[in-house]
């Protein structure tokens, strides 16, 4: 069962909507590897879209020239382009800002719940430090845990989730996402970000994670992904109790 379907939208031509039923049987169908994956918690799915859909999104990713990329390079991390929702991804084709919203979206949060069991996640429609990356040739990210607040919401940070757009990546290009033991001692899964591979992650101080090693990708290739991140709310001290509408009296 496909977890994607096309409907005609009236002003911008095909669409897609995930499916809530599919989501959820496949979540069911890699609850138990998410949950004993090591280093920490995490699944890889491969053909989440399917090739057709998955290549027709790579195809209109946009390219080092094609976006208004904010580029990074420090000793962390270099020729890695980014922050394309300062401008409210005005420049990303439709198909790429319609899976953006998915992913913020009931099935694909239902989809998540199932799948880790962490419950009331909340996705961020800004997708701050989010959203779409490119790392060109010679990039890398060093090993890292995640920052772990969003500290506009208040927000505890649950959960990554990656998809790669990457048609006939080659081993020998590199870009592997690695996670690390907790002490650092040694890698212990190596994730290629081939074409149509969704990641979801668990996040931990812990956690350490990245693709250290430069990029060995032709020129005018790029490692493309797409991220999101979600949270859960954690209740005040002296949140009130929980209750239901409350009705005025009637009127006399």
């Amino acid at each position: 069962m496909s977890i994607a379907t096309h409907e005609e939208g009236p002003l911008r031509g095909p669409s897609f909507f995930f499916s809530r039923t599919a989501l959820r049987a496949l979540a069911l169908a890699h609850r138990a590897s998410y949950g004993a994956a090591r280093p920490h918690p995490h699944a890889v799915i491969d053909g989440f879209l399917g090739k057709p859909l998955a290549s027709e999104l790579a195809g209109v990713f946009p390219g080092a020239t094609e976006a208004n990329w904010k580029r990074r390079d420090h000793p962390e991390q270099a020729a890695r382009l980014g922050q394309l929702q300062r401008k409210a991804f005005e420049d990303v084709p439709g198909a790429l800002r319609h899976l953006l919203s998915e992913f913020s979206g009931m099935a694909f949060i239902d989809f998540l719940e199932s799948l880790t069991g962490v419950q009331g996640l909340i996705p961020d429609p800004h997708f701050r430090g989010a959203g779409l990356h490119l790392t060109l040739r010679g990039g890398h990210l060093a090993l890292h845990a995640d920052f772990n607040r969003d500290r506009f919401r208040a927000l505890s940070r649950r959960l990554t989730v990656l998809y790669y757009l990457n048609p006939g990546w080659e081993p020998a290009w590199g870009g592997d996402l690695e996670l690390w033991s907790a002490d650092l001692s040694q890698c212990e899964t190596r994730i290629a970000p081939l074409l149509d591979r969704l990641v979801v992650m668990a996040h931990g101080d812990d956690h350490w994670h990245g693709h250290p090693t430069a990029l060995a990708c032709p020129e005018g290739r790029g490692r493309a992904a797409v991220a999101a991140y979600f949270y859960t709310a954690e209740e005040a001290p002296n949140a009130p109790e929980p209750h239901s509408a409350i009705w005025a009296p009637p009127r006399s």
